[in-house]
Parts: C-alpha cells; sequence; structure tokens
C-alpha cells in the first residue's frame, strides 16, 4: 500500500505553492509582500513571569503557571503555537491542582530564533527535559499536540523515567508516511532563504492570510476569534521571527527525522502510560492514525471528541478540558487500576 504524505508536509505544500506566483509580484515591485515589523527581542517581549533556558546553545522560553506544590504537567504545542496558546486549559488545569508547565520548542514563541538551530525531535526532546531540569522536576506527566506530539513522544522513548505519564493530541508523528522528497517544488523553493523567507511573509506571517491558514486546521471556523489569532502571532513581532519559522520548515518539510518517535518497532517499546485524545473530524491528522498508534500500544486509551477537528481545546474547550480531567483523574494502567480496587 502506498503511503500518504505527512499530513503537515502538505498542509506546507498547500501553504507555500500559492504565493509562489505572489512571490514574483513581490519581485516586481507589486507591493503585495507585507513589510513584517519584526523589532522586539524575546528578553524584551516575552510574558512576565516566564524564563529563559540554555539548553545546549539554545535559548528556550517556558512559563511556570503554577501552583508551585501542585503535580507537574508539561504542556507541548502544536506548529505555529507557543506556551501563550492553552488559553483556557491552563487555568483549568491549575484549578484542579496541577502545576502546569508551558514551553516553547524552537523557533515558536520566545524561544530562540537563529536559523541554524537543530530543529530534530532529538534536539527538541532534549530541550524538554531541560527545561525540567531549569524547574528542578524530576518527572511530569507529558501532553503533546500536533507538531509537539512528536518531541514529547521521543522524550518519553529516551527519558521514560521522567514521563510519569503521556497523553498525545491529534499528535502529527508521520508514522506512515513516506520519507520527504527533497526534489519537490516546495523544498527547491525552502532551501534559499532569499526565496522562503519572502513565501512565508506572504502567507504564514501575512496578517491577511494568517487567519485563514488557521482555519484550515479546525472543523469549527468560529473558534478562530480575532482574540486567538492575535494571541497565536504576538510572536511574529519578534526580530528574525519569521527567517526562523521558514528556516524550521524547510527542516521538517524536507529533511527526514531520524528519531526513535519515527520507528515503529521502538514506539512499540515505550515504557510510560498513554492516553491518546483525538479530534473526530480532524483532516490534518485524521483518527485513522490515532488507531494505528493504538494498534503499535494496544495497552493505550483513545478517547474521540466529536464536532471537532485538529485543535480540540479552541474548538470546544469545556468539553477538552473535561475530557482531559476525567482521563488524567482516572488510573494510568492496569497496576494503578488494580490497586485501587485493593
Amino acid at each position: 500500500m502506498r503511503r500518504k504524505p505527512h499530513p503537515l508536509r502538505r498542509r506546507l505544500a498547500w501553504l507555500l505553492l500559492f504565493p509562489l506566483a505572489l512571490v514574483a509580484a513581490y519581485v516586481a515591485g507589486s507591493g503585495f509582500y507585507v513589510h513584517l515589523h519584526e523589532d522586539a527581542t524575546p528578553r524584551s517581549a516575552a510574558p512576565a513571569g516566564g524564563r529563559f533556558f540554555d539548553i545546549q546553545g539554545t535559548e528556550v522560553f517556558a512559563q511556570d503557571f503554577g501552583p508551585a506544590e501542585g503535580r507537574p504537567l508539561l504542556l507541548v504545542h502544536g506548529t505555529a503555537a507557543w506556551s501563550g496558546t492553552w488559553f483556557s486549559l491552563v487555568p483549568a488545569l491549575r484549578n484542579a491542582g496541577w502545576r502546569v508547565i508551558a514551553v516553547d520548542l524552537p523557533p515558536f514563541g520566545y524561544s530562540d530564533k537563529r536559523i541554524d538551530r537543530d530543529f530534530s525531535r532529538m534536539a527538541q526532546a532534549r530541550r524538554l527535559q531541560g527545561v525540567l531540569d531549569g524547574y528542578g522536576i524530576a518527572h511530569a506527566v507529558v501532553l503533546g499536540h500536533s507538531f509537539g506530539g512528536g518531541p514529547a513522544l521521543e522524550f518519553a522513548l529516551r527519558d521514560p523515567d521522567r514521563v510519569e505519564r503521556m497523553v498525545l493530541v491529534d499528535a502529527a508523528l508521520g508514522l506512515q508516511a513516506p520519507p520527504p522528497d527533497a526534489s519537490s517544488i516546495v523544498c527547491r523553493a525552502l532551501a534559499h532563504p532569499w526565496l522562503r523567507e519572502p513565501l512565508f511573509a506572504a502567507s504564514a506571517n501575512n496578517p491577511l492570510w494568517s487567519r485563514k491558514l488557521l482555519q484550515g486546521f479546525v472543523a469549527r471556523k468560529e473558534a478562530v476569534t480575532p482574540e486567538r489569532l492575535a494571541e497565536y502571532r504576538r510572536p511574529s513581532s519578534l526580530h528574525g521571527a519569521n527567517a526562523a519559522l521558514a528556516a524550521w520548515a524547510d527542516r521538517f518539510a524536507c529533511v527526514a527525522d531520524s528519531g526513535m518517535s519515527m520507528d515503529e518497532d521502538a514506539v512499540r517499546g515505550l515504557q510510560p502510560p498513554l492516553d491518546l485524545l483525538w479530534g473526530a473530524d480532524d483532516t490534518i491528522t485524521p483518527l485513522a492514525q490515532a488507531r494505528h498508534l493504538q494498534s503499535l500500544l494496544p495497552q493505550s486509551r483513545l478517547r474521540v471528541i466529536p464536532g471537532v477537528g485538529h485543535i480540540p481545546h479552541i474548538e470546544d474547550p469545556a468539553r477538552f478540558e473535561a475530557l482531559l480531567a476525567t482521563t488524567l483523574a482516572q488510573p494510568a494502567n492496569a497496576a494503578e487500576l488494580n490497586a485501587g480496587k485493593r
């Protein structure tokens, strides 16, 4: 059976092919290209209370929402999101007693904007470990959404003693996807900074189009409110943000990752208990991908959220928060369940 392309790579191709024509207009001086006002530095613009950690030469921003005595839960965001785009989920978790740590994986949010950073899953997993080290947290429950599911799973596979429990939400793992085609028109465009940066400025970082792009990830289009979109776009004012996003896209779309989380045999050996939460109407990482992951890990539990797509925590916050609370309140595995019955 022919493998289907990685869903986020396919969306990236759609994102870039249309603006290729617009770049020609930009070069010709048509004025379509939106000038980006990247005049802020991460340290000057980051939310108060957050911290920067130097993890093997890369600056990683994270926020500790507390409470200090709570059980640690690490939130790992998806593509184009950051530690500030969990919205009502953070207070809901805090009210339930969790110590919520939210990280910005480079190049997103307020983390490092240098284009020569290592964006592999292995490197991102080390950054998750480094953030927990920085906060003095020995182990935590880890929740990874979309693109963030890959680094979260990589972390759990490589350092299972640090991960008490895994929750993957509409995770973009690409386990059944073929290797990226570096000879494709998208990859040839992404290979050149002088071309990929205008492409992203004209598309993903264009305020005139970013709302439409975000709506492409959700089933409930009304979930993309002006207030939420503004929060997603907040880090776009940082110096180098557009160039960093374009460099990450080149690595993501055109370079094969070799992490353990890409190896089905390695995934079968996952030690921390796993829960899967998935939007029933997700077209980016369809429900079939969750069922495939569950076939590799039959002890995992899958809960499907009706009527939502790829970003459940903004499409139906109340339902998602209640489902996550129920999931986290239940025993993680059979051993815990049996212990609770005694």
